[in-house]
């Protein structure tokens, strides 16, 4: 049996992009959980760090996923790329304010 056309379903690309979304989002909050609980009581640096990854990492699983989950939807319906003009200069700017961070916590 042969196919004349490809098999290509487009509803996965969005769907593939929201559950790395929410795997990324569910490893740094449970990093930053566990970066809480082995904090001890009396250490130099502050557990805040960690309280910012579980945080931050809860919002991008229950907040950002659904919406980019969305966006890629719309975008490989209608036939164009899933990347939109924000996604790289945004993450780039988060990476190297975690890098910052993480220094001056380090440094300090």
């Amino acid at each position: 049996m042969s196919r004349s056309e490809p098999v290509h379903d487009r509803g996965a690309q969005s769907e593939r992009t929201a559950l790395a979304w929410q795997r990324t989002g569910l490893s740094a909050a449970a990093v930053g959980l566990l970066a809480v609980h082995a904090h001890p009581a009396g250490h130099p640096v502050p557990p805040w760090p960690g309280l910012l990854l579980l945080a931050t990492g809860g919002m991008l699983a229950a907040v950002v996923a659904p919406i980019r989950y969305l966006h890629v939807e719309r975008a490989t319906r209608a036939g164009n790329g899933p990347l939109s003009s924000a996604a790289v200069p945004g993450v780039a700017l988060l990476v190297l304010t975690t890098v910052v961070g993480i220094a001056a916590v380090v440094l300090a």
